[in-house]
C-alpha cells in the first residue's frame, strides 16, 4: 500500500494540514486569503484544474453583472443628478417668490416630503452603486482539519412536523459526524418535539442535543434571543449556526460556509438569503424581497457589512464572547446582533446562494405581524444602541453609521407616504394651486420633474435585470412600498407612545395557527379577513369617486384643451390611482388567494428515498403568476406619461391645441 501524501501550507500564520485520501486534491488561492482544499472531482482537464467552459461560463456571468452594474450607476447617478436639479429650481422659485409659497402653505409640504424621498434616493443608491462582490466557489474538502459546529435549532410553539423535518435535514448535513451537533433549543415546551428527539437519539447518539430552559418569573427571558444565549451556555462548538425552527438546510451548507469564516479572523459571521417552498404563485406579499436578498445584501457584502437575518447565519463563536453573546436590547436579535459586532470592527460574509428553504407567513395577518414586528425591533434597536453606534470610539465607519440609521429611518417613510398622498388628494378635491411663478417658469418646473421622474423609473428598470424573475419581483416590491404603509404608521406610533408594549413576540406559525381555527366556512374566513385592509378599500373607493368627480368636472366645464387644468387633474389623478392600484393588492390577495393550504405543507417539499427534505435552487423561487401583468403595465404607463408630460411642457407640442396661456 503506497503511502499517503501529506501537503502543509502556511498562509497567515494558519496551518492547514491536506492528505490526499486517494483523489487528486486541488489547492486554490480565495479572495480572503485562505488555501481551501477540495477532492478530485469529475469535470476536471488532467492538470487537476477546472474545465475551461465552467470556467468561461462564470467569468461570462460576472462580466455580464458587472456590465448591468455599471448601467445601472450611470442611470442612477443621472437621478440623483435630475431629482437635485429639479430641487434646486423649486429652491429658487420658493426663495424668488415667497409671497405666493406663504399664502399656500400646502407648497411647503410638498417640498419636504420630496427632500425626504430626495434623501432616501441618496441612501439607497449607496447599495447600488457599491460594486458587486465576486465571492470565491469554495467548499470544504476531505482534510484533517474540520471546526466543530452546533446548529442551533430555537422553537416555540410551531406544529411539531415543522421542526421535525429541520432536524432531520440538519442531522442528514454533509460533514464529518463527529464534528457537528443539532441543538434543539424548545422554548415552547413541545412534549412530542421532545419525545421526537429522544427517540432520535437513540440512533444519532450525542450528534443531537434537545434542551429546555427553565423560564424564571420576573427575570427576562428574551424570547428567541434568550434561547439562542441559553444554548451558547450548553455549547462549546467553535461555531454556531442561527436558523429558524422550520428552515431545512442544504446538506452543503456547512461546507460551503465555513471556508469562508475559519481562516478570516475579522470575519464574525457569514449569512446567505432566505428562501420559501410554500411561496404563493406570483409572490403578490413580496415574502421573497428579491430587493434585499438579490441587491442590497449582495452589494453591501463588498463592504463587509451584509447584516443577519436571524436564519441561515454560521457565527464565530469566539467572537459572540467577545460582545456577550446575542444582544437582546430589541425583539430583532439578529440585527442588533450584527451592528454590535460590526461596531466592534469585525465584519461579515454574504453568500448569495440558495443554501435554506423554509416557511413564510400562511396567512395575510401572520405576514404584516412578522413585517410590523421586524419594524418595532428596528425601532428598538436604534433608541437602545445608537449612543454607542455613533460614539466616537465605534468602528462604524461614515457608511455604516449610515446604513445604521438607515435601517430604522426607513419606516419613517411611512408616514411621508401618507403626508404626500393626503396633499395631494386634497389638491386634486380643494382645487389647490400648487403653481408658483411664471407659466413659463411653471413648464420648466414640471419639465425637470419629467426628466427626474423618468429617469428614476427606467433606472428601476435597469437595478433589476440581474435578478431573477425581475419582472415579477420589481412591481411587488414597489406595491409593498405602498401598501405595508397604514401598517408601519399604526406601528410608529405605538413605537413613540406605547414603546414598553411593543416589547410583545408572538410566533408567526402561532398567529397563522390561530387564524386557521373556528368552525365557520371557508367564504366567511375569507371574508373576515378583510377587517385587516379596511384602510385599503376606504382608500380605494374615496380617492376613486374623488377622481372620477374631478374628471367630470374637466369635462363638463372646461375642455381637454383647457391643458393646465388637464394636466393638473390627470397628473395628480393618475398618482392617486397608482396608489389605489398598490392599495388594492392585498384586497384582491385575500379575496382571491393564490397561496397553499398548511394541510399541504408536506406536499411541497421534496423527500429523498431516506425521507430526508431537500430541495433545488428552482424550489427557492415563485411561480409566474398572470397577476403580475396589470402592475408591469402600469410602470410602463408611468413611464410614458411623465415622458409625455416632459414633451409637452418642454417642446410645446400641444400649442397648437391648447387654448392660448392654459400651458
Amino acid at each position: 500500500m503506497a503511502p499517503r501524501a501529506e501537503t502543509v501550507i502556511r498562509r497567515d500564520s494558519a496551518l492547514i494540514r491536506l492528505e490526499n485520501l486517494g483523489g487528486s486534491v486541488d489547492l486554490e488561492s480565495a479572495e480572503s486569503d485562505l488555501l481551501i482544499y477540495r477532492p478530485g472531482v469529475a469535470n476536471k482537464g488532467k492538470s487537476g484544474r477546472k474545465s475551461k467552459d465552467g470556467r468561461d461560463t462564470a467569468n461570462s456571468v460576472y462580466v455580464r453583472k458587472l456590465f448591468l452594474y455599471c448601467v445601472a450607476f450611470i442611470l442612477v447617478a443621472a437621478h440623483l443628478v435630475a431629482h437635485g436639479f429639479y430641487l434646486s429650481y423649486r429652491f429658487s422659485l420658493y426663495s424668488k417668490y415667497p409671497e405666493q409659497v406663504l399664502h399656500a402653505p400646502w407648497l411647503l409640504v410638498i417640498l419636504s416630503v420630496e427632500c425626504c424621498y430626495f434623501i432616501s434616493a441618496l441612501i439607497a443608491a449607496l447599495d447600488h452603486m457599491l460594486p458587486p462582490g465576486r465571492r470565491a466557489d469554495l467548499e470544504l474538502g476531505h482534510g484533517h482539519y474540520f471546526p466543530t459546529v452546533d446548529i442551533f435549532l430555537p422553537c416555540c410553539k410551531e406544529p411539531t412536523e415543522v421542526p421535525q423535518d429541520s432536524v432531520i435535514a440538519a442531522l442528514a448535513m454533509d460533514y464529518p459526524q463527529h464534528r457537528f451537533r443539532v441543538v434543539v433549543l424548545d422554548d415552547g415546551g413541545d412534549d412530542d418535539l421532545k419525545d421526537f428527539c429522544e427517540s432520535k437519539v437513540e440512533e444519532m447518539g450525542d450528534r443531537l442535543v434537545y434542551l429546555r430552559r427553565e423560564k424564571i418569573p420576573g427575570k427576562p427571558h428574551n424570547f428567541k434571543c434568550g434561547n439562542m444565549n441559553f444554548g451558547l451556555e450548553n455549547s462549546k462548538a467553535e461555531y454556531v449556526v442561527m436558523m429558524d425552527a422550520d428552515m431545512i438546510l442544504h446538506p452543503s451548507f456547512l461546507r460551503k460556509l465555513l471556508p469562508h469564516i475559519v481562516y478570516s479572523p475579522n470575519i464574525a459571521f457569514v449569512q446567505i438569503p432566505q428562501s420559501f417552498y410554500n411561496l404563493p404563485p406570483g409572490d403578490p406579499l413580496n415574502d421573497l424581497t428579491s430587493m434585499f436578498y438579490d441587491k442590497v445584501l449582495a452589494h453591501r457584502d463588498t463592504l463587509g457589512c451584509a447584516t443577519c437575518v436571524g436564519t441561515g447565519a454560521l457565527f464565530s463563536r469566539k467572537h459572540l464572547n467577545q460582545i456577550g453573546g446575542f444582544q437582546p436590547q430589541s425583539i430583532t436579535e439578529d440585527t442588533t446582533t450584527a451592528y454590535e459586532l460590526f461596531r466592534q470592527g469585525f465584519r461579515s460574509v454574504y453568500l448569495d446562494e440558495k443554501l435554506q428553504i423554509g416557511l413564510s407567513s400562511w396567512t395575510f395577518e401572520g405576514y404584516v405581524k412578522q413585517r410590523t414586528r421586524w419594524g418595532r425591533g428596528a425601532i428598538q434597536q436604534f433608541r437602545s444602541t445608537w449612543r454607542a453606534m455613533l460614539a466616537k470610539d465605534s468602528k462604524l465607519n461614515f457608511t455604516l453609521k449610515v446604513l445604521y440609521c438607515w435601517h430604522s429611518a426607513y419606516y419613517l417613510l411611512s408616514i411621508v407616504n401618507f403626508i404626500l398622498v393626503g396633499t395631494m388628494f386634497l389638491g386634486l378635491v380643494l382645487r389647490l394651486d400648487f403653481h408658483v411663478g411664471t407659466a413659463e417658469e411653471s413648464r420648466t418646473l414640471f419639465s425637470k420633474l419629467a426628466v427626474a421622474l423618468v429617469l428614476w423609473r427606467i433606472s428601476w428598470l435597469v437595478v433589476w435585470l440581474d435578478v431573477p424573475q425581475s419582472v415579477l419581483s420589481r412591481n411587488r416590491d414597489e406595491s409593498t412600498f405602498w401598501w405595508m404603509s397604514p401598517y408601519f404608521v399604526t406601528m410608529l406610533f405605538e413605537s413613540v407612545f406605547s414603546y414598553s408594549s411593543t416589547f410583545t413576540f408572538v410566533p408567526t406559525s402561532n398567529i397563522d395557527r390561530n387564524a386557521s381555527k373556528g368552525n365557520r366556512s371557508a367564504l366567511m374566513k375569507q371574508l373576515s379577513q378583510l377587517k385587516h385592509v379596511k384602510f385599503h378599500i376606504m382608500y380605494t373607493v374615496v380617492v376613486m369617486t374623488a377622481i372620477i368627480w374631478r374628471l367630470y368636472l374637466l369635462v363638463t366645464r372646461y375642455g381637454f384643451n383647457e391643458c393646465g387644468e388637464s394636466l393638473y387633474v390627470i397628473g395628480i389623478g393618475f398618482f392617486l390611482f397608482t396608489t389605489c392600484a398598490h392599495m388594492m393588492l392585498p384586497v384582491t390577495y385575500i379575496l382571491w388567494p393564490t397561496g397553499y393550504k398548511q394541510s399541504e405543507r408536506t406536499s411541497l417539499i421534496r423527500y429523498s428515498t431516506k425521507g430526508i427534505p431537500t430541495f433545488t435552487t428552482e424550489d427557492c423561487y415563485p411561480k409566474w403568476h398572470w397577476s403580475v401583468i396589470p402592475y408591469e403595465a402600469l410602470s410602463y404607463a408611468t413611464l410614458i406619461f411623465w415622458a409625455a408630460v416632459f414633451v409637452a411642457t418642454k417642446f410645446e407640442w400641444t400649442s397648437a391645441y391648447c387654448k392660448p396661456g392654459t400651458l
